[in-house]
């Protein structure tokens, strides 16, 4: 079970389908979500296929926000942006409950 930055664990009260939909909006740009867009993506950033097969899969999607390069565009709450320059691609503004929305539409993927 993901649990997320807030403490929250993914559970009943969260909504992967909210989560797909949220996936596929925002994180599909960079990455291969699924069959629906499995040509696109970026080459040199991962699948969420592949990063599901990587040892610590579930931390990095817990804390995708804070790594490389989601700190830039991502906006979560109370979560600083780690510099003043604008970002580098569109705004991805996430509430705590999308973010929990997000991880337990990843669960449904393994």
């Amino acid at each position: 079970m993901l649990v997320a930055a807030t403490g929250s664990s993914a559970g009943a009260a969260d909504d992967p389908v909210n989560g797909q939909r949220l996936a596929e909006t925002h994180c599909a740009r960079c990455h291969v979500i699924g069959s629906f867009n499995r040509l696109g993506g970026i080459d040199s950033t991962p699948s969420f296929a592949t990063l599901l097969t990587l040892p610590d899969a579930q931390s990095r999607f817990e804390t995708f926000f804070a790594r490389r390069p989601h700190p830039v565009f991502v906006r979560i709450p109370d979560n600083p942006r780690p510099s003043k320059l604008p970002p580098n691609a569109a705004a991805v503004p996430l509430s705590l409950e999308e973010l929990s929305d997000l991880l337990a539409y990843v669960v449904t993927l393994k």
